[in-house]
C-alpha cells in the first residue's frame, strides 16, 4: 500500500510518501534458471493470474518467435502458472523470452536482483499451499533443436512426473535450488477446500 501526501509550510512544499511491504515469512524452496557454472539458462516464466488458453497461446507463440523447443506448465494455485523450457539459452536470449512474455512484472527482474543472479521457481509447498503440480506440456517443432538442459529435466521428471522429450542432452545432469522465504499468500477458495477435507477425515 502506498499513500502519498503533501504539508505546505513557510511557502514551501513537503512531500511525505509512505509504503507498506509484506515482510516476507514462509519458508519455501526453488530451482534455479542458472544452468551451473555457466552464464546461460533455461526459460521460466512465472504467471499470477492467467487462463490457461490464454497461456497456451502466448506459448505457442514464444516457441515460434524464439525456436523453442517444448513448454511444460505447472500450477501453483486456481490460476497461476510457472512454465519452463528445459533449452539452454545465453542470458541475452533468455531475457528477450522472458521480456516478450506477459509473465509477472517482478519475476523478469529476477535475474538482476537475487542475490545468485537467477530466476527462481518455487518446487515445494508454502505456507498452506502444497508444491506446484504438473498439468501438461506444449510440444513444439524446435524441440532438440537447442543443446538441453539435463538436469533440469531430470529434475522435473522425478519431482513432478513431467513428460519431458529430452532429445539433445547437455550431459550436465546438477542443477542448483535455493531455499528461501516469501509471503504466504492463503487463497480462500483454498483455505476453505483444506477446511472441508479436514472435515471429511473426522467424520
Amino acid at each position: 500500500m502506498r499513500i502519498n501526501s503533501t504539508l505546505r509550510i513557510f511557502g514551501k512544499m513537503i512531500l511525505f510518501h509512505f509504503q507498506t511491504m509484506t515482510i516476507p515469512k514462509a519458508p519455501t524452496a526453488g530451482m534455479s534458471a542458472r544452468v551451473p557454472h555457466t552464464t546461460e539458462f533455461v526459460p521460466f516464466l512465472d504467471y499470477d493470474n492467467i487462463k490457461d488458453e490464454r497461456l497456451k497461446d502466448e506459448l505457442i507463440y514464444l516457441q515460434e518467435l524464439h525456436e523453442l523447443g517444448d513448454f511444460h506448465v505447472f500450477a501453483t494455485n486456481e490460476f497461476g502458472r510457472h512454465a519452463i523450457c528445459v533449452d539452454r539459452l545465453f542470458l541475452r536470449k533468455a531475457l528477450k523470452v522472458v521480456y516478450t512474455s506477459t509473465c509477472d512484472h517482478v519475476f523478469k527482474r529476477g535475474v538482476r536482483i537475487n542475490e545468485y543472479r537467477t530466476w527462481i521457481l518455487r518446487t515445494h509447498g508454502k505456507g498452506d499451499r502444497p508444491m506446484p503440480k504438473y498439468l501438461y506440456s506444449i510440444e513444439s517443432p524446435y524441440n532438440g533443436q537447442r543443446l538441453q538442459s539435463q538436469g533440469h529435466a531430470m529434475y522435473l521428471q522425478n519431482h513432478y512426473g513431467a513428460k519431458i522429450r529430452l532429445t539433445n542432452p547437455d550431459g550436465n545432469t546438477v542443477i542448483e535450488l535455493q531455499d528461501y522465504k516469501t509471503s504466504s499468500k492463503v487463497c480462500l477458495k483454498d483455505l476453505r477446500r483444506n477446511e472441508l477435507e479436514e472435515e471429511k477425515k473426522e467424520d
